[in-house]
Formats: C-alpha cells, sequence, structure tokens
C-alpha cells in the first residue's frame, strides 16, 4: 500500500475509487442530473477532497457519503491532473446511493471500454490487483 497521507492544499483534489469484487468486477455509478457535468455517465465512487484533509480520509469519506461502503485498505492506482486514482476490495455489503447518483452496476472486464478514462482506470486497476 502506498502512503497516502497528504494533505490538500486547495478544494481541487479529486480521488476516486476502482472498488473490485471478489468476481473481479467493477462498481460504477450512474451520475443522476443533480450533478451538473456529465449526467448519465458511468462514474467511479470519490469526490472532492476538503481543504486540510488527508488523502486517505478524504476518499474514504467520499465513497462512505456517495455508496454507504466503508472501504478498508486503498492501493495507489495513477494520478491524472488533479484526479487521483485508487483501488480496493468490495466490502460485499448493501450499496445505499447519495442524491450524486441514480443507480450502480458492476462491470466486468469485457464490459469496460479502454476508450473511456475512468473505464481504462479500471481496467489497469484490475490488472494491478492480479499482480
Amino acid at each position: 500500500m502506498i502512503n497516502i497521507n497528504i494533505v490538500a492544499s486547495d478544494s481541487d483534489k479529486v480521488a476516486k475509487v476502482v472498488v473490485i469484487d471478489d468476481s473481479d468486477r467493477v462498481l460504477m455509478l450512474k451520475r443522476s442530473s443533480y450533478m451538473e457535468k456529465f449526467v448519465g455517465e458511468w462514474d467511479l465512487p470519490g469526490g472532492h477532497i476538503r481543504i486540510g484533509e488527508d488523502f486517505e480520509t478524504g476518499t474514504k469519506r467520499e465513497v462512505e457519503e456517495e455508496t454507504g461502503l466503508s472501504v478498508g485498505e486503498l492501493s495507489f492506482i495513477t494520478q491524472i491532473e488533479n484526479l487521483s486514482f485508487y483501488f480496493c476490495k468490495y466490502p460485499e455489503k448493501p450499496i445505499k446511493l447519495s442524491h450524486e447518483h441514480t443507480s450502480f452496476r458492476f462491470f466486468s472486464k469485457k464490459d469496460l471500454d479502454a476508450d473511456k478514462k475512468f473505464e481504462k482506470v479500471a481496467l489497469k486497476a484490475l490488472e494491478m490487483k492480479n499482480d
């Protein structure tokens, strides 16, 4: 596990998490009309890290706010501009969506599109998990 106890210096820091179940499927959330950008698109759980909040705390808080899941150990995947990506094991609990998303689905590797940024990162996470 990489140390992610970095303190955010501004509210532009965003963390997303690839949550992987025991069947190597990835949790994706469909964005609601409450969200101004990318309405109806598939998203990874996560969001903005608060000013002064360390990445691990903020990342886990965002996942819990959006899904109701308390996730465990986070493993770093990559960083793209202000987006930091991590993966973790699905804790096998019921998902309770917030108002930010309308539905969820577990995508298998064959369902993921490498031309879409979040799905490309999810494919990378699956490779890293199985290494």
